[in-house]
């Protein structure tokens, strides 16, 4: 549980505080940027404004002058009176326009408390130095008219044709108020939008959070109850089809209970071996027992048959002696095949590698080989366009030499006028001549060429069939070897257990032939009870030698089987 939470909190973590940052980054450029671009375009306006009035008043031919009654005119145009202009820029801009001759203002939109117009009046110290000392244009945020705040712009104003020193400038100003409501306006409904953005983007990340804690708590609860070994505990279909890592996990689990219950049903069909390995193990037991009561009974046969039993018992032991011998021989060839057992598996497993090289070898000439075809296959579509323009080449020779031709009958009709633009003719009927010839060769060229690239694709074709085959044929090899590697192991298994079998019945051979040393001087008429003794216990201890192997075995199957299936519900 303390997982799933923690992995829950670094989701919400890595999706929120993201979010969260750029939000804040955002209103901090709603803040700034979007506040200064409004500003910017109001500027633009009231210098478009300003230059459209200043268009206004330059259209009246003349200069600007003042004349003895303080009026200012330029040419036949009183600005003084020039109320039509800055009013009706007012009414369809609703801007304040005020011409200044010098610093003074001559004619103005802007109107006092008692409707009386502002005029008269000087500009500040700031905005003399700017435009009409430094001839600059000036935008100001803070222009303070009869207590009201603009926006300002001011242009300066020049006589016609000289732009040394300004005469006047032009002003249009717009309530500074209005327009900080309406960009105050714009910036709240920024950051309104952008924290609503945000909100639903927490929500759907919450949302995302809690399906997938949700999504893993149901997958970890299945493979928790798979792993307290139900295995009937069935995943849900939905985690099934998901195709990101939930939906990996929950196939997973799904695959592990497959899995186990694949793997209980071949411990419940070794279960059904143990059964039939402890009835053959009672019938061992039966036969052992009968074994056992005729050992009793020959037994007591020995003791009337001892005299008889000395003369066998030389024999026997002049037999264990060449046995002995034979023993040896056969341990020193059984030490011979396992060395060259030995070195056959080496040399296989060296085969194995040179042919895994080789494999690896035929992979790499099939992928230089289809490189090759495909720089081919370019090679041959050059080639052909290259034909192509050689025939393109070719009928404008043609046209060129029939050009040629036409030129000279046309220089022949000439006479001494014509005889420069027959020599010219001459030369361009030998040049389309030559381009013919040219061309001509160039396709017989390019037509080998095509030829030979097909031959060439053709023969890569074989080559890649023969290297396919050749694959095929190593990777059969391969297998082959593999199952003669298996074949050697298991042959040197069973010469272990051969050699194991031979030092075994060396240590018996040597027991055997002291004992009958003994039994030859007591024992003189025991030989045919002897051989019936010695078939009832080889029969004997075979059995219980089988018996203590089958013991073994049913005892190791059973501990794996009571460790596996006490655990697990099926």
């Amino acid at each position: 549980m303390k997982l799933r939470r923690t992995l829950k909190k670094q989701i919400l973590t890595l999706n929120i505080l993201p979010l969260f940052l750029m939000g804040l980054m955002v209103i901090v450029l709603s803040l700034t940027l979007i506040k200064t671009s409004l500003i910017s375009e109001v500027e633009t306006s009231l210098r478009s404004t300003a230059t459209a009035v200043l268009s206004a008043y330059d259209q009246n031919a003349g200069n600007y002058m003042e004349a003895a009654n303080g009026d200012i005119w330029k040419g036949s145009y009183n600005i003084s009176k020039s109320e039509n202009i800055v009013d009706g820029v007012k009414e369809r801009s609703g801007m304040e326009v005020t011409f200044f001759y010098g610093d003074r203002r001559i004619m103005t939109s802007a109107v006092d408390s008692e409707g009386n117009r502002i005029v008269g009046s000087p500009a500040g110290d700031k905005i003399k130095q700017v435009v009409l000392t430094e001839g600059k244009e000036y935008f100001s945020s803070a222009v303070s008219i009869e207590d009201t705040r603009f926006y300002g712009y001011y242009l300066p104003v020049y006589q016609t044709g000289s732009n040394t020193q300004p005469v006047g400038m032009i002003f249009v100003g717009t309530d500074k108020a209005s327009k900080d409501k309406a960009i105050s306006v714009i910036i709240s409904n920024v950051i309104v939008i952008v924290v609503i953005i945000m909100a639903v983007c927490m929500v759907v990340s919450v949302i995302f959070a809690s399906s997938i804690s949700g999504s893993l708590k149901k997958s970890i609860g299945a493979l928790q109850t798979v792993a307290a070994g139900d295995l009937k505990i069935g995943v849900d279909s939905k985690l099934l089809k998901k195709k990101d890592e939930v939906g990996d996990l929950s196939r997973a689990v799904k695959q592990l209970q497959e899995e186990l219950t694949s793997s209980l049903t071949v411990i419940v069909d070794n279960s059904k071996a143990v059964m039939e390995a402890s009835g053959t193990l009672e019938n061992v037991a039966v036969e052992t027992n009968v074994s056992v009561r005729k050992v009793e009974e020959a037994v007591s046969g020995i003791t009337e048959s001892a005299s008889v039993q000395a003369r066998i018992s030389d024999e026997a032991s002049q037999n264990f002696a060449k046995m002995g011998e034979k023993i040896k021989q056969t341990s020193r060839e059984m030490e011979d095949m396992k060395s060259g057992a030995a070195e056959m598996k080496e040399a296989e497993e060296k085969n194995a590698e040179t042919l895994g090289r080789l494999l690896k070898s035929n992979v790499e000439v099939r992928q230089l080989i289809d490189e090759i075809s495909v720089q081919t296959n370019q090679t041959n579509e050059s080639a052909r366009k290259i034909q192509e323009v050689t025939e393109i080449i070719s009928s404008i020779a043609d046209e060129t030499s029939l050009l040629s031709l036409n030129a000279g009958i046309e220089a022949a009709r000439a006479g001494e006028h014509g005889r420069g633009f027959a020599v010219v003719a001459d030369q361009i009927q030998k040049l389309a001549n030559q381009s013919n010839d040219s061309s001509m060769r160039i396709a017989d060229i390019v037509r080998r060429l095509i030829e030979d690239s097909d031959k060439t694709v053709a023969t890569m074709e074989k080559v890649i069939e023969t290297v396919s085959a050749q694959s095929t044929n190593m990777q059969q090899t391969g297998k082959m070897t593999e199952e003669v590697m298996e074949k050697i192991e298991s042959s040197m298994a069973s010469l272990s257990v051969m050699e194991d079998s031979v030092a075994y019945l060396d240590r018996s051979r040597k027991e055997v032939i002291h004992t009958v040393n003994e039994l030859s001087d007591i024992a003189k008429q025991n030989a045919a009870t002897t051989r019936d003794v010695c078939d009832i216990v080889n029969n004997v201890s075979e059995s219980f030698e089988q018996m203590k192997k089958s013991t073994r075995g049913l005892k190791a199957i059973a501990d794996s089987l009571e460790e596996s299936v006490e655990h697990f519900n099926v």
